[in-house]
């Protein structure tokens, strides 16, 4: 739970650092590298949990990030929803890193989706879908695949480290049915 948190949080840290490196123009005269290292940390550690936890996680996740940023409800809104799509499609798939690369830049994308359309409704946009894509989405997705190549094997190695910590401490234990002690 700790190290999921810690892992999130780094993701986050990370976004912050990128933001500092590529400033976001708002005007959008230019393509624009929107980074969501902190999204995609939270995607690939919500793939292991039940759908309800996973789902009521993200929209609370959401919510802070909207209060944080000052927002309205565009994440409140696309992170459950990119989060309940990629829960069900991860069921059918192995846990290769290709297909994790594939199920972050596709759940990224579904998030960015629900954004322009809770914005779009809102009219706080007045961009037409693909003007939104090519400015903003194009190179966001492209960028993301060496940092979610990156993310993703941090997230193997930690949870190789969870499975190792939980071996060890069910080695410890002492109970007489335990098969690694012996009497």
């Amino acid at each position: 739970m700790w190290i999921d948190l810690a892992f999130v949080l780094a993701g986050f840290i990370g976004d912050l650092i990128l933001r500092i490196l590529f400033p976001i123009d708002t005007s959008l005269r230019a393509l624009v590298f929107i980074p969501n290292l902190g999204f995609l940390a939270f995607l690939l550690i919500s793939i292991k949990k039940p759908v309800l936890i996973a789902v009521l996680s993200g929209a609370a996740l959401g919510l802070a990030i909207d209060l944080f940023q000052h927002q309205m409800v565009g994440n409140v809104i696309a992170y459950p929803l990119s989060i309940y799509i990629i829960k069900f499609w991860s069921s059918q798939l192995n846990e290769s890193l290709f297909e994790q690369i594939f199920m972050g830049i596709t759940g990224l994308f579904i998030k960015e989706l629900a954004q322009y359309g809770v914005l779009f409704v809102f009219g706080i946009t007045h961009l037409y879908l693909n003007a939104w894509f090519i400015k903003r989405e194009f190179l966001t997705l492209i960028g993301h695949v060496p940092l979610l190549l990156g993310l993703a094997g941090l997230n193997r190695l930690k949870y190789s480290a969870q499975k190792s910590l939980a071996l060890n401490k069910q080695r410890r234990e002492r109970v007489l049915w335990n098969p690694t002690l012996k009497p």
